[in-house]
C-alpha cells in the first residue's frame, strides 16, 4: 500500500518510489542509502547489484543484489534527474537548500514517514528502519537459513538476525492463542 500510493509522474515521486522499493527489497540503511553514489550501481555477472557502505565501515566492499524492478525504478529517476556522473549521489535531494546534493539520513527517514502515514500507517513505532525489518521478516518466512538471511542484512553478528527469528517463532506459538 505504501508503495503503491506514491506518485511517480514527479521527480520527486520517482526518487522516493525507488529509495522505498530499494530499501523494502535490499533491506538497506538509511545510512547506505545515503552513501551511495550513481557509479556504486554496477553489474556483477549475471545480477546488477549496488554496493553499499555499512553502518561502522570505511568502505563500498558489500553489495546487495538489485531486482530488474527496482533496478528500473532507480534508472527511470537517473533519467529523469538527467544526472550521469559516476561520482554524484545515486539520490539526491530536490529541497531548495541542497538542491542536487546527498539525501541525508534524517530528509530519507522523513520521506519514509511521509509515505508511511500518507498510506495510513500513523504509528511512532514505523520508521524507515521498518522497511528493513521487513525485508528480513520477509526473507526469514521465505524459508531462508539464519546464515543466508545474516549475509542479506549485512548483520556483524547472528545474534542480531536471531531476534528476527525469535520473533517470528514467538508470533507462530500457538500456546498464546
Amino acid at each position: 500500500a505504501v508503495i503503491k500510493a506514491v506518485d511517480r509522474s514527479t521527480l520527486q515521486g520517482k526518487r522516493d518510489y525507488a529509495i522505498l522499493v530499494l530499501m523494502v527489497t535490499g533491506g538497506l540503511r538509511t545510512i547506505e542509502v545515503s552513501r551511495a553514489n550513481i557509479g556504486d550501481l554496477r553489474a556483477a555477472g549475471e545480477y546488477t547489484v549496488l554496493y553499499v557502505q555499512g553502518k561502522g565501515k570505511d568502505e563500498k566492499a558489500e553489495y546487495v543484489k538489485i531486482s530488474e524492478p527496482v533496478e528500473k525504478a532507480i534508472r527511470t529517476y537517473l533519467k529523469a534527474r538527467k544526472e550521469a556522473d559516476q561520482a554524484a549521489p545515486l539520490f539526491a535531494s530536490l529541497s531548495n537548500n541542497n538542491k542536487g546534493q546527498r539525501m541525508t539520513t534524517r530528509a530519507i527517514s522523513g520521506l519514509v514517514k511521509t509515505h508511511l502515514t500518507e498510506a495510513g500507517y500513523n504509528s511512532d513505532r514505523l520508521t524507515a528502519h521498518s522497511l528493513r525489518h521487513t525485508a528480513v521478516t520477509l526473507s526469514l518466512l521465505a524459508g531462508k537459513n539464519l546464515e543466508e538471511v545474516q549475509q542479506f542484512a549485512r548483520h556483524a553478528n547472528i545474534a542480531t538476525t536471531m531476534i528476527y527469528n525469535h520473533a517470528l517463532d514467538k508470533a507462530k506459538n500457538s500456546c498464546s492463542e
